[in-house]
């Protein structure tokens, strides 16, 4: 049986990809294998300069390594004590030069797909946006057990008011109108006011903590360095590289954490103005003109209430919309809101003006698809699951976490999917029937060995006979189907 790699094609035109989605006799294995050639990651790891690095091709270890998931696998050393790894030749050590190799381009490589996913869906004349595209920048904890990680340290979870030891993770995503696209990310450090204890950690565990030098040249360099620089500076950094490759918005979304003036201020700088923001507001102590007088969010709702208060029963809320200035940014408007009399009020402030109520809700709840996306990133697709105490590899896993959450929001749009969550299980569920379909081989096997034994008979011979029955053979023959699939022979040679 003549071996495979990955992948395969080199083109990427969306008519063959929709004669595949149409041939409902190829399986779900076929699906996955097919994915990985549209996405062509060879082609997209030599344009990363990612290269042949001790004889194996980056693009083939990377292909088995994106396909951790649905082998229900989460790191390195798992896949090397497993049933699968008889389909490779590489031992732990290559992977592991892979991940922790800090010259490695990991957010290039991830523009690189999400460029391929926007000119796939581009190129498709059903993909027109059913709501307007949107920048959404959020950031998640991302826990951890080891405290001799590099970088590690305490940050402070919201979600459950507590310190947790991990990282805090800062992700870009792009919403082209019908899918959310990843497209970059930082891992974030908090040092904390506690000069005792910096990070939250003792002395001995700050200098048990894992350290490397690296290349000022090297790209783990650069992402070495985010880990001290403020959230907001990076989203900042972020947005700005985002408009660069290519992703226009028409809004930048983003919740009360993010929604401060300097960055307020860079959306609107781009292109010309043309890019709006869009967020929820903390009711603090910033000043807002309104007819002359500068007031703060409390003043302004407690003025405008009695005159201005309106109620939504489409969406059974209550709101206030005002027009103010705000600083050097210019007139925004602002929209108080609440969903019952006794909820507390929430402030969203739009940059378009022209925004109506409905219209603000309706985008801003868009912001809600990087939330499913952390949530599925984490349970299905082994985002924050890395054990590594490199930096290096840290980054590598959560870039290939959001390489495999594209590919699958792109193959969730090509099959019609109704959730990501469905497609992943059908994936995985198909990779594992292959080890039951192992198992069920050995044991076969294993009796016609031991029937051999009991009755003194040779065993060839037993063999022979047995395969010459028509039934037996159909049996087998279908029992090796399904786990000698060409697809997942997967077979890495030397090239050295």
């Amino acid at each position: 049986m003549e071996a495979k790699m990955l992948p395969i094609k080199n083109n990427l035109k969306i008519e063959p990809i929709k004669s595949i989605s149409t041939n409902d006799k190829l399986s779900i294995s076929d699906k996955l294998i097919d994915l990985f050639r549209i996405f062509n990651i060879s082609s997209l790891c030599r344009k990363n300069d990612m290269i042949k690095y001790k004889g194996y091709p980056v693009a083939d270890i990377l292909s088995v390594l994106l396909l951790f998931p649905f082998m229900a696998l989460a790191t390195v050393n798992s896949f090397i004590f497993c049933r699968f790894k008889q389909l490779v030749q590489a031992q732990k050590d290559t992977f592991f030069r892979l991940k922790n190799n800090e010259y490695y381009h990991w957010r290039r490589l991830v523009y690189l797909f999400a460029k391929t996913f926007k000119k796939l869906t581009n190129d498709d004349p059903d993909a027109s946006p059913k709501t307007p595209r949107c920048l959404i920048v959020d950031d998640t904890v991302i826990p951890k057990v080891g405290r001799r990680i590099e970088f590690i340290g305490k940050v402070f979870d919201h979600v459950i008011k507590h310190w947790v030891l991990g990282f805090k993770l800062l992700v870009l995503a792009f919403w082209d109108g019908n899918s959310l696209i990843p497209l970059d990310f930082s891992y974030h450090a908090e040092k904390g006011k506690n000069k005792k204890y910096p990070f939250g950690l003792l002395k001995r565990q700050l200098k048990q903590r894992f350290s490397k030098p690296r290349h000022p040249d090297a790209a783990g360099y650069t992402r070495a360095q985010e880990v001290f620089v403020d959230k907001i500076t990076n989203a900042m950094a972020l947005i700005k590289r985002a408009v660069k490759h290519g992703f226009i918005p028409d809004y930048v979304l983003s919740d009360s954490w993010f929604s401060v003036e300097r960055l307020i201020k860079i959306v609107r700088q781009l292109k010309k103005g043309l890019i709006h923001f869009l967020g929820m507001v903390k009711m603090d102590k910033r000043r807002y003109d309104y007819q002359g007088h500068q007031l703060n969010a409390h003043e302004l709702k407690k003025k405008l209430k009695s005159t201005h208060m309106k109620r939504a029963k489409k969406l059974s809320a209550y709101y206030i919309e005002v027009i103010v200035n705000y600083s050097d940014i210019g007139p925004v408007k602002l929209f108080f809101t609440r969903f019952s009399k006794r909820s507390k009020w929430r402030l969203i402030l739009s940059t378009n003006i022209n925004l109506t109520f409905h219209q603000a809700i309706e985008i801003y709840t868009i912001r809600w698809t990087i939330e499913v996306m952390f949530k599925e990133c984490k349970q299905l697709l082994n985002l924050g699951a890395c054990q590594s105490n490199d930096f290096d590899a840290q980054i590598a896993d959560a870039s290939m976490s959001l390489l495999v959450y594209l590919m699958l929001s792109f193959h969730k749009k090509l099959y019609s999917y109704t959730t990501l969550g469905a497609l992943f299980a059908e994936y995985r569920d198909d990779l594992i029937e292959a080890t039951v379909a192992e198992k069920l081989w050995q044991l076969f096997l294993t009796i016609q060995l031991t029937i051999a034994e009991i009755f003194d008979i040779d065993y060839t011979q037993l063999m022979r006979t047995i395969f010459q029955l028509p039934e037996v053979r159909k049996t087998i023959k279908s029992l090796a189907e399904i786990f000698f699939d060409d697809h997942f022979s997967i077979e890495f040679k030397n090239a050295a």
